[in-house]
């Protein structure tokens, strides 16, 4: 999604309420600041300011990290162990956790792990 479709598709506060609820699930996966700030490609006083908007690349990760929580949700019944699931060794990545693989790849990591849980869920 490009910077001008994400201007057309979502007001400044949109895109700033969509940064917050990407940091407050991130919080509930119980990460440090410094992880947080890693998968969102910034720090969370960035959208905090009303009057600065989110870059184009926090908007994207903030999109799949949410993306990747509505997984979780089909998966899990019960919150707490999707949001466990996150940080434990799983084959499918080689032994790596999903936060791992986020942690080191980037925004690629982040879209590797949401496709997994999307096809998980089409089993």
């Amino acid at each position: 999604m490009s910077k001008k479709q994400v201007e057309n598709v979502l007001t400044q506060k949109e895109a700033q309420a969509l940064c917050r609820a990407a940091f407050r699930l991130l919080k509930n996966w119980e990460l440090s600041d410094a992880e947080v700030q890693v998968l969102l490609g910034g720090n969370h006083a960035a959208f905090r300011n009303e009057q600065q908007s989110p870059s184009e690349d926090m908007l994207v990760r903030a999109h799949l990290l949410l993306g990747i929580h509505k997984q979780l949700r089909g998966l899990f019944v019960e919150k707490r162990r999707g949001y466990q699931w996150v940080k434990k060794p799983n084959q499918t990545f080689g032994g790596l956790s999903a936060l791992e693989v986020m942690m080191q790849r980037g925004v690629e990591g982040i879209l590797e792990v949401k496709e997994y849980l999307e096809a998980e869920n089409a089993h």
